[in-house]
């Protein structure tokens, strides 16, 4: 029953080739800025990981996006500094690191502290080597890499901040269970993606 409804979903999320990377480098300030935002924004194969960080956060402990954040940056900073290292490979890495946070976000009772932390710095470093994919070290504006930063952490405090919410205003056991699920569908969206990509031959 799950799948019928994943399935139109992946195919309407399946990333283009490179679709990512494409900047136009003669827009103007404000533009630069958005089109590193919506990098993350638009792209399902770099938003739902994030997502699937930010539940797996807020299940470890209410303030996980915040105890978290720090590893998270440093993480991002890493991932500018190796973008001119990655290849097209990085995309199905991405996926597949969302697919693991989405998966044990579900599983355990109890997220602890150290697999957070690396989550937090992993996906930090995945998100914006695939943003930048191929690109030298500040070879693009510095707007576009503000808006990648923006992007990136909106993404995760958006979903910590609805979890965390939730579990707040209704405080049992089903609503961390519900928190669970959606990571859950988050794991499952993400394979459907990962499969299409894959088959599509997209990933050398």
């Amino acid at each position: 029953m799950k799948h019928r409804y994943l399935l139109p979903l992946a195919f309407a999320a399946a990333p283009t080739s490179a679709a990512a990377h494409s900047f136009e480098s003669g827009a103007d300030l404000y533009a630069q800025f958005v089109e590193g935002a919506g990098v993350i924004a638009t792209y399902p194969a770099v938003f739902l990981p994030l997502l699937a960080l930010g539940l797996f956060l807020t299940l470890w402990q209410s303030e996980g996006m915040v105890a978290a954040w720090p590893y998270f940056l440093a993480g991002q900073i890493a991932g500018i500094a190796v973008a001119p290292l990655v290849g097209e490979w990085i995309l199905p890495v991405m996926m597949s690191a969302g697919i693991i946070v989405g998966a044990l976000a579900a599983l355990l009772p109890q997220p602890n502290r150290p697999l957070s932390l690396i989550f937090a710095a992993t996906l930090g470093t995945l998100t914006l080597a695939l943003g930048l994919e191929g690109h030298r070290f500040f070879e693009l504006p510095v707007l576009i890499h503000l808006g990648l930063l923006f992007g990136a952490n909106a993404a995760v405090a958006l979903a910590a901040g609805i979890a965390r919410l939730a579990l707040e205003k209704v405080p049992a056991e089903w609503m961390r269970i519900t928190v669970r699920v959606a990571a859950s569908w988050i794991a499952a969206m993400l394979m459907l993606i990962l499969a299409f990509t894959l088959r599509g031959g997209g990933v050398t």
